[in-house]
């Protein structure tokens, strides 16, 4: 009987995808060490990530070996295309895309830059002062700190720290997306329509 119990529970969360917080600890230790530069390049490459897993998640199966959508420079390889087609879906909001945004100017920023790359100086401070904002009043953005960050502050924390609150809140995206269905697709000829005499001959 509780073996029964066992195997319907790992099938539930088969179906219904887990939140993995032990790898989403060890991500975090190492995004801790690294320097500004590291952090912003690997911080938005897991967003990007997670935004291009939501989507494949809704969106039919793909029948070919590459993916026109997603491969090479096709429509939705960039990260700010995948962050207008979530939001344009109803999988973020306009608060959530706009973070993502400011993400993405920020690594683009980091990109071109050849030193003294850091998020406590600079437009980078004005942008990571704009991603936090939303989320300074709310107790989990403290509970972070003191969590995973020994309680320390600034500029360069509170990225880190705004960076994995979004990448929690993509992966449970990811756990509550429904994918499109194929059965709602509005057919070239619906059932309902009778082919004529002549073209029958």
């Amino acid at each position: 009987m509780e073996e029964k119990k066992d195997i319907e529970q790992g099938e539930k969360a088969v179906e219904k995808r887990e939140i993995d917080w032990k790898g989403f600890k060890e991500f975090l230790d190492e995004f801790k060490k690294e320097s500004d530069r590291a952090a912003v390049i690997l911080g938005v490459a897991k967003l990007d990530l997670l935004l291009y897993q939501l989507l494949v998640k809704v969106f039919l199966s793909n029948v070919g070996s590459t993916d026109d959508l997603f491969d090479g420079d096709a429509p939705l390889s960039t990260f700010h295309a995948k962050i207008h087609m979530a939001y344009r879906l109803g999988l973020i909001d306009s608060d959530f895309a706009r973070s993502l945004h400011l993400t993405r100017r920020i690594r683009n920023s980091f990109a071109h830059e050849v030193t003294g790359c850091t998020l406590d100086s600079g437009p980078h401070r004005e942008r990571v002062r704009e991603l936090k904002n939303p989320l300074e009043g709310y107790n989990v953005f403290k509970e972070m700190e003191k969590l995973f960050f020994n309680g320390k502050s600034g500029y360069a924390i509170d990225f880190r720290k705004v960076l994995a609150l979004m990448e929690i809140r993509l992966e449970y995206a990811m756990q509550y997306a429904e994918p499109l269905e194929s059965s709602k697709a509005t057919s070239l000829i619906p059932g309902q329509w009778r082919r004529t005499e002549s073209a029958k001959e």
